[in-house]
């Protein structure tokens, strides 16, 4: 018997046919992924390997030049002075002695803090650069100095490194005296006839020998120097700030003690043959204002060729405000401010440089720096100042470098008290007063005398035909610190650039202050210069590299790397084997410093 069942037409299910078209999908789309993930693989393992190519070429490129001889190249290779003098028959004579200007020293911990835990006797300044990568505040604290001592902090001792290693390679690229020592040593000096006179030069002159006593190490050097090889005089060979450094040494080493070295009236006569002052900043620099300012002066020439560079935070928030307080501890700004006031370095009205396009363009502030609208804090030593009355101060007002420092007074009154007690930037009336005999005038050359040494040459070495900052223009300040402002661009004038207003000189130091003392100052017997010594002004033209592969500075007349410069170093050499200014040829000048300085209206 049939059984008859009931069938009902069940539908498909359809999620079943979805389940696997949705698989066959995902694949597709996972298949799809992989494929480009492969692409961008594919693109980046392109784009390192044609970096890793590029590098490996230059780098091959680079060892076959230095491997090959220069005659099979093609053309013959440079002879340094050294090696050419040597040849002719030029010998070492004179001792030398080198005086290494700012930042050029190598600076290492003796004691520190916590954070700088296994750095005792590391460089912190120098080819340090690792501990600012890996504790750039702990080091910023470090390289600080007591805000009014101008000494070391508690518990802080960092020291200047001794000897030739302490300056001939600075950094990495930055070579400072190593060509020069290299060339010396071609004529026959070593250890027993050159000396490093190293020093802490964050301090002031007179607080390095109070607390590390350099300027007699420096004097007992010289004296031992003269007698170890045959009595002859000493070349000193002072490089940006260790010429003014020497300036002060001058003095210190004939005034009796206790505030001098007790050497006597004839001492520098005995002892020294000349000075050969290479980049010497006697008038000080305008970037020094700005340095305390805002610390931008210090890269206010890389700003005029790339604006903005510099607009990192690295040190993290407020970095320009970190550098800027660890500045105003270093009493070597201070020293470097313009000296001579309106007279040298002009008003609202005239300047030695006779520019015609800018109406204020000696100034310096009100019109000369932007603040940043954006910070609240009022980086001032006062606590009493508010930050709306910053506005005030600099409203419609353009600071020269006499006036700028009212507004100084009133932005780090702390640092001011300590200028005060070690410097001044005034022009004497009357040399013979007493005052003069206070140390805080002796680095400043119008305001002293030379010693009395007729047989002692001066010279003053410095590059020409590159920019150098005088004047930053600017919106209307709000805050500190200061920011510049590249809006004001001269356009067709060669000396304004995003808003930087620059004159000649050798990147650091303007030509006014580098050659004036020397072609005007003490030209002739003066009473800046009452024995009459001989004084030359030697200039070094900037001349443009022509090959990429070639990193020689044979040529350069920037201030970092004017040392390397074969001319100046042939004239050092020269004068150290025994030659005079007049057996070198005198002057060599190639700027405008002979018409500037006579524009220049001082008493002689």
């Amino acid at each position: 018997m049939w059984r008859l069942k009931k069938f009902c037409l069940v539908e498909p299910l359809k999620n079943s046919s979805i389940g696997f078209q949705s698989v066959k999908v995902e694949r597709k789309r996972q298949k799809k992924q992989r494929n480009g993930q492969c692409k961008e693989c594919r693109c980046i393992d392109y784009w390192f390997w044609a970096i890793g190519y590029m590098y490996t070429t230059w780098w091959f490129l680079s060892l076959l030049y230095g491997c090959l001889s220069a005659t099979l190249l093609g053309f013959e290779a440079p002879v340094s002075p050294g090696v050419r003098l040597s040849r002719e028959g030029v010998t070492a004579l004179h001792p030398v002695v080198l005086v290494p200007g700012i930042v050029t020293d190598g600076l290492e911990l003796w004691e520190g803090r916590s954070c700088a835990e296994g750095l005792f006797r590391k460089r912190l300044w120098g080819d340090g650069l690792a501990q600012i990568l890996k504790r750039p505040l702990c080091w910023l604290e470090h390289l600080s100095l007591h805000d009014e001592t101008g000494l070391d902090p508690p518990g802080i001792k960092v020291r200047a490194v001794p000897g030739v290693v302490a300056a001939d390679n600075f950094a990495s690229g930055y070579l400072v005296w190593a060509d020069l020592i290299e060339n010396l040593a071609r004529i026959g000096y070593e250890g027993k006839n050159l000396y490093m006179a190293a020093y802490d030069w964050r301090l002031s002159f007179q607080n390095t020998e109070i607390r590390d006593r350099s300027l007699s190490t420096l004097k007992s050097n010289i004296e031992l120097m003269f007698e170890t090889n045959g009595y002859k005089k000493v070349v000193v060979v002072p490089q940006s700030i260790g010429a003014i450094y020497f300036l002060h040494f001058l003095k210190w080493v004939e005034a009796p003690p206790p505030m001098g070295g007790g050497g006597g009236p004839g001492w520098c006569d005995k002892y020294i043959k000349a000075i050969l002052n290479i980049s010497p900043a006697f008038l000080g620099v305008p970037r020094a204002f700005s340095n305390i300012f805002s610390t931008e002066g210090s890269v206010g020439f890389v700003r005029a060729v790339a604006f903005g560079v510099t607009n990192f935070d690295y040190l993290g928030r407020q970095t320009l405000e970190r550098i800027m307080k660890v500045f105003r501890t270093w009493d070597s700004t201070v020293s470097l401010m313009p000296k001579g006031g309106e007279t040298i370095w002009g008003d609202l009205n005239w300047c030695p440089e006779e520019w015609n396009n800018y109406d204020q363009e000696n100034s310096w502030g009100g019109n000369s720096a932007t603040f940043n609208l954006s910070r609240k804090a009022v980086w001032t030593d006062n606590n009493d100042i508010s930050r709306e009355s910053i506005p005030e101060v600099t409203k419609n007002r353009a600071y020269t470098a006499r006036t700028v420092f009212d507004l100084l007074n009133f932005v780090t009154p702390t640092m001011m008290k300590r200028r005060e007690a070690h410097f001044s930037y005034g022009i004497a009336e009357n040399l013979e007063d007493p005052k003069y005999a206070h140390y805080k005038y002796w680095s400043n050359s119008l305001e002293t005398k030379l010693p009395n040494a007729s047989d002692m040459e001066i010279y003053c070495l410095y590059g020409v035909g590159i920019p150098h900052e005088k004047l930053i223009p600017s919106d209307k300040p709000k805050s500190i610190p200061f920011q510049f402002d590249g809006s004001e661009d001269g356009k067709e004038e060669s000396w304004s650039q995003n808003g930087v207003y620059s004159v000649d000189g050798d990147e650091s130091v303007s030509i006014v202050s580098s050659g004036f003392m020397c072609v005007k100052g003490w030209r002739g017997r003066t009473r800046f210069n009452p024995s009459g010594l001989a004084t030359y002004a030697r200039e070094y033209m900037l001349k443009q590299r022509g090959s990429l592969i070639d990193r020689s500075r044979v040529l350069s007349g920037k201030s970092s790397n004017i040392v390397g410069n074969v001319a100046l170093i042939e004239d050092v050499l020269l004068v150290a084997a025994g030659a005079t200014g007049v057996d070198i040829g005198g002057d060599r000048i190639f700027s405008d410093i002979m018409r500037m300085s006579e524009r220049i209206n001082i008493r002689l």
